[in-house]
């Protein structure tokens, strides 16, 4: 009987359980609305591809670099720039190659294929897939990528991020006792 009464407890529970989880117990979510978690579009969209290209790489272009397409997105709010994404596509010069893979001027290591954070809205002209000849290279997070196809000596890359957070706000100034005019200390000297 008192096992019974043990087990009683842990049966019951596992028999609501089963009937709260079965199929047609699911309640009915018909009248819920979908909430989108798309982003909203940026505040201001820049296509100038040498300006792009500058402030992807951090350097200019030289003349035998090709720019086929550029395009950064600003997203702007009270606070000044909140977030930020560039994509670009480039026939690069040797120079190009040389800064970003041979010396690895953004510390990126090789990256698979599928990894990494992908965009959820990339320009139609940046690749949805990698093929097997292009080489990928990404930073830790995933977000600054580069795509490099030797084959058709054609470079594609993308990063993204957030803006500058406010600082901290000054310290207070220290308030200082009014001195009294004249040659002498308002204090005595120490005794020795």
């Amino acid at each position: 009987m008192k096992r019974l009464l043990i087990l009683l407890p842990a049966l019951i529970l596992g028999v609501v359980g089963w009937y709260l989880a079965s199929p047609e117990n699911e309640p009915d979510r018909s009248h819920e609305t979908h909430v989108s978690h798309e982003s909203p579009p940026p505040t201001s969209t820049l296509t100038d591809p040498a300006l792009v290209f500058q402030k992807a790489f951090w350097k200019r272009p030289t003349p035998e670099d090709q720019i086929l397409h550029a395009e950064r997105r600003e997203w702007q709010d009270k606070d000044g720039l909140s977030k930020w994404q560039w994509f670009i596509a480039v026939k690069p010069s040797t120079v190009l190659v040389e800064h970003l893979i041979t010396n690895n001027a953004f510390m990126l290591s090789a990256s698979p294929r599928s990894g990494g954070r992908e965009h959820a809205e990339t320009p139609e002209w940046f690749p949805q897939r990698v093929s097997e000849d292009t080489q990928v290279l990404a930073n830790p997070s995933g977000t600054f990528r580069i795509l490099l196809d030797k084959e058709k000596n054609l470079l594609h890359a993308t990063d993204s991020g957030s803006g500058f957070r406010p600082g901290a706000p000054e310290p207070a100034k220290a308030i200082t006792a009014a001195q009294p005019e004249g040659r002498l200390p308002t204090t005595p000297p120490p005794k020795p």
